[in-house]
């Protein structure tokens, strides 16, 4: 399958990111009255972003040449099933289990309240799923879905413009109405955009093979790493939330955009990452659904011995940090790969 490999490695990079935007949250829960890491950590969501961008540019690269056909499209949809689902029904099992005997530890800031079946299918609903961390899937499974329609429907030649049709219909749809319903609120919600970008720029990328100066490349990434880091800050320091509506595809969405096309022509000139990163990629979607579990259980255990002293933040950050990046790595390897392949009966 057609890899590169320094998209692989910024999936890495995208699920360390939001492991440290809830690193934040446990040491705020956790770690006494003393705290290390900063509120701008809460940055971290970026990979969400990051994420969505990829999986639209990932969606047209995995397609090519395959439109126009129900064998592909049933091809592509029981991929992507493969890809998602499984390790997803089994972290959500769990947090079944936690929520079955204690109730209490599950979506608190929502009264306790969850839909089993809407988690288990991934649809909306008025709250989110057991596994918190599910409602970016939500959002996925309908990209997905309606690409698919576009793979069935479209000719190739003709996918920017159903493209640019669905991104142009989300925008007339918020000018002029208020979403009524979660079903509503998801095919209309400005996430979807960054999607669509992914999209638009594997199209752009793959019929435009542009060569930039390795300086300047990397300085272009920087001014719009700060340019969105000042941007963060100060929708963080105005209402103490991370980008909400249209203000995180405008404040992030972009951004990521950019480091992924820029990372593209990166490698063209051989600039890659570490192996190590691509390993993380490969292992960024267990990252993704165990780090909450795992930070959460690592953060009562240091609640019992917590001195209330910095000495103990300093010790138990990077301790979380690295035994929530291992046991994502471990999940890919042990559980992921093997349900996938002993449900789907194939590999992904």
């Amino acid at each position: 399958m057609y890899r590169i490999y320094n998209i692989q490695s910024l999936r890495g990079i995208a699920a360390i990111l939001v492991v440290f935007s809830h690193l934040l949250i446990i040491e705020q829960k956790y770690g006494g009255t003393n705290s290390i890491l900063p509120e701008l950590s809460r940055f971290g969501v970026f990979g969400v972003d990051i994420f969505f961008v990829i999986s639209g540019f990932i969606m047209v690269t995995i397609t090519k040449g395959k439109f126009q056909s129900f064998k592909e499209m049933s091809r592509f949809i029981s991929h992507r099933a493969a890809r998602i689902y499984p390790i997803y029904w089994f972290y959500s099992l769990l947090v079944l289990l936690v929520f079955l005997i204690y109730p209490e530890l599950v979506n608190s800031s929502q009264g306790n309240q969850v839909d089993i079946l809407s988690s288990f299918l991934l649809i909306p609903s008025e709250t989110l799923p057991l596994l918190a961390v599910g409602w970016t899937l939500i959002h996925e499974v309908y990209f997905y879905m309606v690409f698919s329609l576009i793979l069935l429907i479209v000719n190739e030649k003709k996918l920017v413009y159903a493209l640019l049709f669905w991104g142009v219909g989300i925008v007339i749809f918020n000018l002029f109405f208020k979403p009524s319903s979660p079903f509503i609120t998801l095919i209309t919600h400005p996430l979807t955009l960054e999607f669509i970008a992914g999209c638009l720029l594997a199209v752009f990328y793959f019929k435009n093979k542009i060569q930039v100066n390795s300086s300047t490349l990397f300085l272009f990434i920087a001014l719009t790493l700060i340019a969105s880091l000042y941007l963060f800050s100060s929708d963080i320091g105005a209402n103490g939330l991370t980008p909400q509506g249209w203000m995180r595809p405008l404040i992030l969405g972009i951004p990521a955009v950019l480091i992924v096309y820029f990372l593209l022509i990166a490698e063209n000139n051989n600039l890659v990452f570490s192996k190590i990163f691509v390993t993380l990629g490969n292992a960024s979607y267990s990252i993704y659904l165990s780090h909450i579990l795992t930070l959460s259980v690592i953060g009562r255990v240091w609640d019992i011995f917590n001195s209330n002293s910095i000495i103990d933040n300093w010790i138990m950050i990077p301790v979380m940090f690295v035994l929530t990046c291992v046991a994502g790595v471990a999940s890919y390897f042990w559980i992921e790969i093997p349900l996938s392949n002993k449900i789907f009966k194939k590999n992904y």
